[in-house]
């Protein structure tokens, strides 16, 4: 997935951005959301009650260091008025497609997908800025899998998808980019977490669209997530659909 960078550079993202949708039903109705790269990473468990700790997401052992919020696009007045906020504070703005904004479950998957390869980008600026390694090895990508592996266990099916739908705009990303170590990261991590998802949800074959490099494997990437999302709402009409439009994905020359 590119992201369309109407303000500031995709190459030096500012680690905030506005990023908007249009309706599909109505190209003047706009909404957006918030997306920060935070600083520094964040044990948000150190600041809620002991007797609630256990509610509190497990976000990795990072800790918490991008989000958007909110989850989904909300209606706002007008293209015009993001336009005027980003300038004034110095945001980037980001065109997400037009998509119908109806589709809840839909917008969420991808928000997170954006949130996901804009850290992307943020971290690959960040980190040649200050000269970090590109990889740390396979050792070391077996002994974070198998880290995030007992974290996955613990978060709830809908932060497991939420995980998920960032690992796979990150693996997207790096593979359109060539960057090998990523994808071999994004790989191991999404096989870690599909042990802690049912076989419905049918992860193995999200995966090996993720990694496909033709334009069929992002839409099916995209159908895929989509369709474990709705399977966690039980949305099974949804799915009935989902499933048409993949089979005839799969099956196109």
């Amino acid at each position: 997935m590119d992201l369309t960078f109407e303000r500031g550079d995709k190459a030096r993202p500012r680690g905030h951005a506005i990023v908007y949708v249009r309706d599909s039903a109505n190209r003047d109705a706009v909404s957006a959301t918030y997306v920060v790269i935070l600083p520094v990473s964040v044990d948000i468990a150190k600041y809620v009650p002991p007797f609630l700790a256990q509610q509190v997401p497990t976000l990795g052992e990072r800790g918490l260091t991008a989000f958007a919020f909110p989850p989904a696009p909300e209606p706002v007045a007008s293209y015009e008025l993001l336009v005027g906020i980003a300038d004034a504070r110095d945001d980037d703005l980001i065109f997400a497609g037009t998509r119908a904004l109806s589709d809840a479950a839909f917008l969420l998957a991808l928000v997170g997908e954006v949130a996901a390869e804009y850290s992307t980008r943020y971290e690959s600026w960040a980190g040649a800025v200050r000269g970090k390694p590109e990889s740390e090895g396979a050792e070391a990508l077996t002994d974070a899998a198998g880290v995030d592996g007992i974290l996955y266990g613990l978060m709830s099916e809908a932060d497991r998808l939420n995980e998920l739908t960032k690992l796979v705009g990150r693996m997207r990303y790096a593979s359109e980019g060539g960057d090998s170590s990523t994808v071999d990261e994004a790989e191991a991590r999404i096989k870690a977490l599909a042990q802690h998802v049912p076989t419905n949800r049918k992860i193995d074959r999200l995966l090996v669209a993720a990694l496909s490099k033709s334009p069929e494997g992002s839409r099916l990437a995209q159908l895929y997530l989509e369709r474990a999302y709705c399977l966690l709402r039980e949305d099974y009409l949804r799915v009935k659909t989902l499933d048409g439009e993949i089979v005839k994905l799969e099956a196109a020359p």
